[in-house]
């Protein structure tokens, strides 16, 4: 009798461990962190791949996030909605964008990189440009549900093109000033990230406002940084 009863619990206590194997090996790969929508112009774009990365693997694998892509080369706060753009006398662009993407995808956080077209001049309070650029983020802003994180990434004049450098400083304080007025706005400094670093934009002499390789990932790694620090893991 001794022998049966050591054998039964033996034989529990390996059922047991292999079922803690089980469920240990196949529960936490499947965990999402949150759904992320991208909005913003080609940077974002171009940075898919290394976005992907930084999000879905290494540290993420096992608590991913689920990115959601929607932004459009070229694009401001204030951007066109007509199919082309000569002529065009309306700039509605994300009111209508989002309205149509929020039907279909409730993301618990969204990424924002837009800024760096509006600094090629002034434009008015409705069309591309820096000027009244904080009624511009204000207007974007009240496209988002107030309970959804808005992670907003400046941009790093000191590495930009010259020529853009006042209109970018304009943009920089206009989107400090605005976290006062919307609490679900979290200022992602990539300024201060890459303003040491040239080699993070595309081109020599500041001849060029896309992100290379490189910036892409130091990018998205800051990014990924400020939203593992306001969502918390599963």
């Amino acid at each position: 009798m001794r022998r049966t009863t050591g054998f039964v619990i033996v034989a529990l206590l390996l059922l047991s461990g292999t079922a803690t194997a089980l469920v240990a090996g196949t529960d936490t790969n499947t965990r999402s962190r949150g759904v992320v929508l991208f909005v913003g112009d080609s940077n974002v774009t171009l940075s898919a791949g290394q976005v992907m990365a930084r999000m879905t693997l290494g540290d993420h694998y096992n608590d991913a996030y689920i990115p959601v892509f929607a932004p459009r080369f070229g694009a401001t706060i204030r951007t066109h909605d007509c199919a082309r753009a000569s002529g065009c006398t309306t700039y509605n662009y994300w009111q209508i964008r989002l309205r149509e993407t929020l039907l279909k995808v409730q993301p618990d956080a969204i990424v924002n990189d837009l800024g760096i077209n509006d600094t090629t001049g002034p434009g008015t309070q409705t069309t591309p440009g820096y000027a009244f650029y904080g009624a511009k983020i204000d207007w974007f802003m009240r496209l988002i549900p107030r309970t959804t994180p808005v992670f907003w990434t400046n941009l790093a004049c000191l590495i930009e093109p010259v020529h853009l450098w006042d209109g970018c400083k304009v943009v920089n304080t206009a989107l400090a000033v605005a976290q006062e007025r919307w609490p679900n706005l979290v200022l992602v400094n990539w300024a201060v990230s890459a303003r040491s670093h040239p080699e993070y934009l595309v081109g020599a002499n500041r001849s060029n406002v896309h992100l290379s390789a490189t910036g892409a990932s130091a990018w998205i790694a800051r990014v990924t940084a400020a939203m593992d620090a306001r969502l918390p893991a599963s």
